[in-house]
């Protein structure tokens, strides 16, 4: 087996010197150092998660029980401290569900909108979390759909959520339950999920393959050692006198083999036998390098078989049962077995892996002690001399990994006729909790929100008041609520409507404040919309609006500032933040290669948004900058200046970039779920967070009930989309179009206009990095987003949109 790379080139050196059985040594001797504290990590979260899922089936299993929300509160404290515990095991997701499932049962109970919510956002954040094709992903979309249709009254999320669901997992449990409840949504029957083909029956020893099965690829010298080394195997197996050597050296033949024809149906059973003789070494021997490298061999074997081949769950279970019985890798055998019951439902392997699943939850719970006596409520939240929350209104907060101590550093605001940022800088990612106050006119007290940060202090520095002139917030005032609680209160003149988001390098949290009238006024400016594309005769006359139905038409979208005059554009990063990098290799005098940094996407941007601002200008748009230097400006400004300032549209333009330097291609998105893991890393990316961390932002955008400007967001990309790709496409050969999609990008949330993000090109593709460099191909991208701008706004004033 070829083996893995060093961390530096004198260890790679060293090893390369080693004779193969030498190497296994080495690395064996490196996991054994390294085992002990992973597998203690594991064994602690593991410990948390039996706990918490024991509170759950202990409040369940009384109905009296169930009734109490300070229970329930419990339960969600140990699933939370799971979480904070870790987030790269099975048992994250699992907590996330069953958080999901908490909030749901207090919402079936309490009828709060509230609790519904927070129910939704955990059945989605667990279902991102899941690995594709997970057993538990079709549980977490059929739960947050019914949440969402009964509690929430949203059908048209809920249809999504099933369809989604149906279309990824038709013999899942939850199939025939979704196609019900979609029926009822929409009141269409929907087609029955299809069976799944039976499988056909085997021995728990495959056989091996006939003639017919090999592929084109394999020889007949190939196939003759395939049969002498599985033939040996058997003779050696039999053997009670065969050595651990010999199986090692039989496994080194098959995997000859498998190596030799890697993708051919050959070559995944060599790999098989090749694990099964590395486990049968490890019988004789003992040792754990043995059974490592049977895993590893099952693990390529699962790898390389379709996924209807019958063989396919003997490996994946056969890994499974090596990584729990003899590498003590409990959580990679828990997640082969989950993924097995997810895929070979009606294989031979499910009775052996769901006994084997049986015994681990069996042993897990023998391990743990059980609750000791009744659970007690969780801490409430601190007396205030500004009232008691409303009890639906209180929400839990954190950052990706919440760590504390912290230090409130700074309270900072942006602040227009109707809109406002305020952002809390921290020291460090922290937890926290905010909730809306009611006013108290007998205390001559208005409406306000606060926000509790846990395990923080007040900087020295920090304004403990800040007085707002105008406007619809009063004031901001920050103090120290316990000697561990910081809080930070909004004083507005009216109950107002907010949400609330973080942001992370610096750790900072940021709460935009919406007048309600600024609410209310997107709301009429919508049905406006609607009733003046509404045709003014009756449903069957088909004509198109007269000339005065036009004019109307347009009068009123223009009072109520839905017509495009003035537009922001964002060039992506700056100053410290250089985005995206073209790295070349070149030679020094001495022949030493030598790394070096060609393009950067902040340059490329900004000469992007200068070309892009002068030709709207010449099309008679009014234009705005977020920057016009290489000037650092935080992601919470961006959007915010397009806020303030009324900008009817923001456009931001960033470069891509790929670990693969053949991936090219222009796309264009706008605020929502990303819809796949590579569209995810590209979030990551551009809101400078871990990619592993980025699931928990896709959150934020189920939270933006505001934000009234998504359609429209939608349509403007597909505009520019379309349009930029005709303009380069006219010009340049090998375009590649991926289209308009929706990602969670921090830069759009908060628009209070249609905003999109434009992937102009990536700059780690050799020919489209030259390109991004050339004045001719930007002013190409800035013709086609102007043509883009100049269709959305037809169709905008045309009625259609």
């Amino acid at each position: 087996m070829p083996v893995a790379q060093a961390p530096a080139p004198v260890f790679a050196r060293t090893l390369r010197a080693l004779r193969p059985g030498a190497v296994l040594a080495v690395l064996a001797l490196l996991a054994a150092l390294a085992a002990p504290q992973a597998l203690a990590q594991s064994a602690s979260r593991q410990q948390l998660y039996a706990r918490a899922l024991e509170s759950f089936q202990w409040v369940m299993a009384e109905e009296s029980r169930a009734m109490r929300r300070d229970l329930w509160g419990k339960v969600l404290e140990r699933f939370e401290a799971v979480l904070r515990a870790g987030t790269d095991t099975e048992f994250a997701p699992k907590s996330l569900f069953y958080i999901g499932r908490s909030y749901q049962e207090l919402s079936n109970r309490s009828g709060l909108r509230n609790d519904a919510v927070r129910a939704a956002d955990a059945y989605q954040r667990a279902a991102n979390r899941f690995p594709p094709g997970h057993s538990w992903v079709d549980d977490c979309l059929y739960r947050k759909a019914e949440v969402t249709y009964r509690r929430l009254g949203d059908p048209r999320t809920a249809a999504a959520d099933l369809r989604e669901l149906l279309a990824a997992y038709p013999n899942g449990d939850q199939a025939k339950a979704a196609s019900a409840l979609l029926t009822q949504i929409t009141g269409k029957a929907q087609p029955a999920p299809a069976a799944q083909a039976a499988q056909t029956p085997r021995a728990s020893m495959p056989a091996p393959p006939p003639a017919s099965s090999a592929s084109a690829t394999v020889t007949p010298k190939i196939r003759a050692a395939y049969d002498r080394a599985v033939g040996d195997f058997n003779t050696l197996r039999a053997s009670k006198a065969t050595t651990s050597r010999q199986m090692r050296d039989n496994a080194a033949r098959l995997a000859e083999v498998y190596r030799a024809v890697p993708r051919a149906t050959l070559g995944a059973r060599a790999a098989y036998f090749a694990g099964f003789a590395s486990e049968e070494a490890g019988r004789r021997s003992g040792a754990r390098e043995d059974y490592a490298q049977a895993a590893e061999y099952y693990g390529r074997a699962a790898d390389a078989f379709d996924r209807k081949d019958s063989w396919r769950d003997d490996a994946i279970f056969r890994k499974a049962q090596v990584a729990y019985r003899n590498l003590g890798d409990e959580d990679k055998a828990y997640a082969d077995l989950l993924l097995l019951l997810a895929e070979y439902p009606d294989g031979d392997q499910i009775k052996p892996a769901r006994a084997l699943l049986a015994e681990m939850d069996q042993a897990r719970a023998k391990a743990l002690p059980r609750p000791e006596g009744p659970m007690t409520a969780p801490a409430p939240i601190p007396a205030l001399a500004d009232g008691a929350p409303l009890p639906e209104d209180v929400a839990t907060g954190t950052f990706a990994e919440a760590t504390g101590p912290g230090v409130l550093t700074g309270v900072r605001y942006s602040s227009g006729d109707d809109f406002t940022r305020i952002v809390l800088d921290i020291s460090g990612p922290v937890a926290f909790k905010h909730a809306r106050l009611p006013a108290d006119p007998a205390q001559g007290k208005t409406h306000r929100m606060y926000v509790d940060l846990d395990k923080t202090t007040l900087g020295p520095e920090l304004k403990r008041k800040v007085e707002i002139p105008g406007g619809f917030l009063q004031s901001i005032r920050a103090g120290q609520n316990t000697a561990s609680t910081a809080r930070v209160v909004l004083d507005f003149k009216d109950e107002q409507e907010y949400h609330v988001l973080t942001l992370p390098d610096p750790p900072r949290i940021v709460i935009d404040v919406f007048a309600r009238q600024s609410v209310a006024r997107d709301r009429q400016a919508q049905q406006a919309q609607q009733q003046a594309a509404a045709p003014a005769t009756r449903p069957d006359d088909a004509r198109t609006p007269g000339k005065k139905e036009a004019t109307t038409a347009h009068d009123v979208l223009a009072q109520l500032g839905m017509t495009v005059r003035t537009i922001m554009i964002d060039a992506g990063h700056g100053g410290r933040d250089p985005g995206a990098l073209q790295y070349v290799t070149t030679k020094d005098s001495k022949g030493r290669a030598q790394k070096s940094i060609r393009t950067k996407e902040k340059d490329i941007t900004l000469r992007a948004a200068r070309i892009l601002g002068k030709t709207l200008q010449e099309r008679g748009y009014q234009v705005l900058y977020t920057r016009t230097d290489d000037t650092k400006i935080q992601l919470e400004d961006r959007v915010l200046a397009a806020n303030i300032k009324k900008a009817d549209l923001f456009i931001s333009l960033h470069c891509n970039a790929n670990n693969s330097s053949s991936v090219r291609g222009f796309e264009t998105y706008y605020l929502g779920k990303a819809r796949n893991d590579i569209v995810l890393r590209l979030a990551a990316k551009e809101n400078n967070v871990d990619p592993v961390k980025i699931s928990d932002t896709q959150k934020i955008v189920m939270d933006l009930v505001h934000s009234f400007k998504i359609e429209e967001s939608k349509v403007l990309a597909r505009h520019v989309q379309k349009n930029c790709v005709r303009q380069l496409s006219a010009k340049y050969k090998g375009i590649v179009d991926h289209g308009a999609r929706s990602a969670p990008f921090f830069v759009l949330i908060g628009a209070k206009m249609p905003a999109v993000l434009v992937e102009i090109g990536y700059i780690t593709h050799p020919a489209e990095a030259d390109l991004l460099r050339s004045d001719a191909y930007l002013q190409r991208v800035a013709d086609g987003i102007t043509a883009g701008i100049d269709s959305y706004r037809q169709e905008l004033q045309s009625g259609r949109l």
